[in-house]
């Protein structure tokens, strides 16, 4: 009886023990993406207080283990590619507004996998974002996207239940790292180096 007692105890024990855990974590995961947001926010006021419409930026780009750089010129809407080694539609035009575009993808929260209903594991991104303090370019984004066990979810504790072991969500992590070489603002009434033009969007 008294042995009964004693496991009923730490049983009750390591349930709130799990509980007071779970609370900090929503808690933790709260805060973060607000920081993010706060930053992207101010950084994208100080760029847009610049009134740089024209501009030349070089780019070097760090993904899927290989090195290699953008060059572009914006006009305005117009978007003038000069120079692209990345040859990735996922990284196409990495102009200012698509690098605050990838900034921002840190502020989203972990997505469910294998599907919202049974949602044993999640991707989450972590990262760090460095925005210039004189003109709020983002000019080093860096994150890993990887899959992690989602112990806040029922349905993670539902599968330990039903398959008496952990699920497997051991995936390869995917790693980006992007760094702005330059930034040069360009006079409107300047010539284009080159005279093919691309759309003012690109990429997912």
């Amino acid at each position: 009886m008294r042995e009964t007692l004693l496991r009923a105890r730490r049983w009750r024990t390591g349930w709130v023990v799990a509980f007071a855990a779970l609370s900090l974590g929503l808690m933790a995961s709260g805060a973060i993406p607000a920081t993010y947001i706060e930053r992207r926010e101010v950084a994208q006021q100080v760029w847009k207080a610049q009134s740089i419409t024209s501009y030349h930026i070089v780019v070097r780009a760090f993904f899927a283990g290989r090195t290699c750089a953008q060059e572009i010129e914006v006009r305005g809407t117009r978007q003038y590619v000069v120079r692209d080694t990345c040859n990735s539609s996922w990284l196409s035009s990495l102009t200012v507004d698509r690098l605050f575009e990838l900034s921002a993808r840190l502020e989203a929260g972990p997505e469910c996998f294998p599907s919202k209903q049974d949602c044993f594991c999640h991707r989450v991104r972590v990262g760090a974002i460095e925005y210039d303090p004189n003109h709020g370019v983002p000019i080093t984004i860096s994150w890993r996207r990887e899959m992690q066990p989602n112990w806040q979810h029922p349905a993670y504790w539902k599968r330990v239940w039903n398959t008496r072991e952990l699920p497997n969500c051991a995936t390869p992590a995917r790693t980006l790292r992007l760094e702005v070489v330059s930034l040069t603002p360009l006079d409107n009434y300047e010539t284009p180096r080159i005279p093919h033009a691309s759309s003012a969007t690109g990429g997912s």
